[in-house]
């Protein structure tokens, strides 16, 4: 069985020249590593498919940076602004025969792709991470085949690590 874990990128900017060039807030940064701290003990993901916005790489980049970890990264143009059938069609493609993947991008697909694989209603809000089994591959992308495992919403990743905002 493969592993697919959804994060949507942590709290950013309300506004830059381009929306494309947001940065994360402090909260956001602060999210972004407790999420990654919490990653590395739960599981690292084997590849990483992110979307090409700033903060996007920023979330991905401080996870990695604060959970000590390190995977395949490969910058997806269509996970800025395609919907979850684009997305899966990007997973499909990038995927190989990783045994976990972790998607980093943003609303509405996250809740959108989540919700269309297992049926679950979940609010991806900044810096919620879901974690899906996919069976028994990537090539079973569909709901009769995917399950959520578990749905993690950055207030949850913040209280487990406390000192994610000293």
């Amino acid at each position: 069985m493969a592993t697919l874990q959804v994060l949507r990128h942590a709290q950013a900017q309300s506004f830059a020249a381009r929306d494309h060039d947001r940065a994360l807030t402090d909260d956001g940064t602060a999210s972004a590593r407790a999420v990654g701290r919490m990653l590395a003990v739960t599981g690292v993901p084997d590849r990483v498919l992110v979307s090409t916005s700033r903060r996007t790489r920023q979330t991905l980049d401080e996870a990695m940076r604060a959970g000590g970890w390190r995977a395949d990264v490969v910058p997806v143009d269509v996970l800025y602004g395609g919907g979850p059938t684009d997305v899966l069609e990007a997973l499909a493609a990038e995927a190989g025969d990783h045994a976990s993947v972790l998607l980093v991008g943003h609303e509405p697909w996250c809740s959108g792709l989540v919700g269309m694989l297992t049926g679950a209603q979940v609010r991806m809000s900044a810096a919620s991470l879901a974690t899906l089994q996919v069976g028994p591959g990537w090539d079973a992308l569909d709901p009769g085949w995917c399950s959520l495992t578990s749905f993690i919403p950055a207030w949850i990743a913040d209280r487990l690590e406390p000192t994610a905002r000293r």
